[in-house]
């Protein structure tokens, strides 16, 4: 198997936020079809108990249906034929693609839990599509954790794409890598390094502000850094600020909303900070002054909020004293 895309290319291109995705998916197209012998890779998509959020924004967008149509063949778990799919030894690539969305059953009785086994130990991969697979440990009583359960269990290689939602980038970008190349490279999580390896701070719209201590301390007050807020940006390895919402121009951070970690092992307790709680020096690896004395910025900005309360008040109630009053200081005679 050849192709005009270098790996090393390959993964710079994914990298690379400038490149839109109809772009990429384009070039990708024109390099699998630059293939000697190209073959539709065949995808097996299991939807487990989801709200279906990461399948209603990345099928819906323009291009894929086409694109994967092209180069893929995708068969869904709702579909009837589900439980009559054979795999082919001789299939190009060493087997199908699985893809697990969502919680699943721990039911052994289950005939999807059942159907599950038989497909994982067949897979030329496995991947965990969104947080309710890829941290299934965490999962509610009754469903299975993929990884301790099942994955451990057999030699197929897999990996997760975190998210709240899963970027399409991500998605299109580990498909083509198994199809072009094998698995790829994973981080401590079994992450994709390409979309996981650098916290969302270092490519942050604001991390100038971050450096110079530029922070917002109430929602809706400026444009700066949102680290006062309680932003995971410095623990929060992902690559938002270059994907976008859906390939769009925005994501949290640009409408004044604190990242939150949603592609963290511990989202959304975030040990124990929840959502919007602040991180100290210790919880943020960045060295930073600022960061380093976040505490102190934090009581100073408090003081100051609290100093400008009471200033409020009391000019309000001088305001009230002197609308009973005539510009002589005395009592505005009242007619009985």
């Amino acid at each position: 198997m050849t192709t005009n895309l270098s790996r090393r290319r390959f993964i710079q291109q994914m990298m690379i936020g400038g490149l839109t995705t109809p772009v990429l998916l384009n070039m990708l197209s024109s390099n699998l079809l630059a293939q000697t012998g190209e073959s539709k890779q065949t995808i097996i998509w299991v939807l487990g108990q989801s709200s279906g959020i990461h399948r209603s924004g990345i099928w819906s967008y323009p291009g894929f249906h086409t694109f994967m149509e092209k180069h893929f063949t995708l068969i869904e778990s709702d579909s009837p034929n589900i439980q009559d799919i054979t795999i082919e030894s001789n299939e190009s690539g060493g087997g199908h693609i699985l893809i697990l969305d969502g919680y699943f059953s721990q039911d052994l009785d289950d005939p999807g839990n059942m159907l599950l086994k038989d497909l994982i130990v067949v897979s030329r991969a496995a991947i965990l599509m969104g947080n309710e697979a890829s941290y299934s440990h965490s999962a509610p009583d009754g469903f299975l954790d993929l990884e301790k359960e099942l994955l451990y269990l057999v030699e197929t290689p897999y990996f997760k794409l975190p998210g709240n939602p899963v970027p399409i980038r991500h998605l299109v970008g580990a498909l083509n890598h198994l199809k072009l190349y094998g698995p790829p490279e994973l981080d401590e999580y079994r992450r994709p390094t390409m979309f996981y390896s650098q916290v969302i701070c270092e490519r942050c719209q604001y991390r100038g502000d971050f450096e110079q201590g530029n922070f917002v301390r109430y929602h809706g007050q400026k444009e700066g850094c949102l680290y006062l807020l309680g932003c995971k940006g410095p623990v929060t390895k992902n690559s938002c600020a270059l994907e976008k919402w859906n390939g769009t121009s925005s994501w949290c951070v640009s409408v004044g909303s604190p990242c939150t970690g949603c592609s963290e092992p511990d989202y959304p307790n975030n040990s124990g900070l929840g959502l919007f709680g602040q991180l100290n020096a210790d919880n943020a690896p960045i060295n930073s002054f600022f960061v380093r004395n976040a505490s102190t910025i934090a009581q100073g900005a408090f003081g100051v909020t609290l100093a400008g309360v009471a200033i409020h008040a009391f000019s309000g109630r001088r305001s009230r004293s002197l609308s009973k009053d005539s510009v002589f200081g005395f009592e505005e005679e009242t007619d009985e």
